[in-house]
């Protein structure tokens, strides 16, 4: 039975991969570092931690404490953000969610000071009812410990939750924590490496609560 839907943010809520990998590209640019699109779709939902140390170890880049480039890459982010509009479909789904008690959460990534000024920016922050971060847990995904975590925030079994995600490692997260998933298309990602999700779409136009219960058949 459906009891939970567990959203990813970049990619999924926000369209912030471009505003991400550019802020990388500017924080790094002294250090002649490139990041091609398709290094970009390859390295979709790794945390920040998981990224400096990819580029330290592939582009041998110097060492940086995490929450000061979280801090100025994050302030880039934002400022290109600002100005994000929300899927309207997604919001529909969000108050229909509400509506019929079933809870909502944030799994991400992200550092907690630059997941909740996103949420805030674009105004849905309150429809969730726990966000967790990739400091809440130890493990980042492909690891399912952001996804177990957020289940036990709202203290519900994995089992009754489906998770929204745009990356191949936040599915195989998803899968590796008992959990149903539906696979968002962008431009940094194709069915292909969607697949092992439960449902694949284009858009949130195409979907609402009964839809998502059918997984669950």
């Amino acid at each position: 039975m459906l009891k939970a839907l567990l959203f990813d943010m970049d990619g999924v809520l926000v369209d912030s991969t471009f505003a991400i990998w550019t802020s990388y590209s500017t924080l790094l640019k002294d250090e002649n570092v490139h990041f091609s699109e398709e290094y970009i779709k390859k390295n979709l939902a790794r945390s920040l931690r998981d990224n400096l140390a990819a580029f330290k170890k592939e582009f041998h880049i110097k060492d940086y404490d995490l929450m000061d480039f979280s801090k100025k890459t994050g302030a880039i982010q934002l400022d290109m953000l600002k100005e994000e509009k929300v899927d309207i479909n997604l919001i529909k789904l969000l108050e229909q969610a509400k509506k019929h008690n079933i809870k909502c959460a944030v799994a991400t990534s992200s550092t907690r000071w630059r997941a909740e000024n996103i949420l805030d920016i674009i105004r849905i922050r309150k429809f969730f009812d726990v966000v967790v971060t990739a400091e809440d847990v130890t493990s980042h995904k492909p690891a399912p410990d952001v996804f177990l975590h957020a289940a036990k925030s709202i203290n519900v079994k994995p089992e009754e939750c489906v998770v929204f995600e745009d990356a191949r490692n936040g599915i195989e997260a998803a899968k590796a924590a008992g959990m149903k998933s539906i696979g968002k298309l962008t431009k940094y990602n194709s069915m292909d490496e969607l697949e092992r999700a439960d449902l694949i779409i284009n858009d949130f136009s195409e979907l609402n609560l009964e839809k998502i219960r059918e997984l669950f058949e």
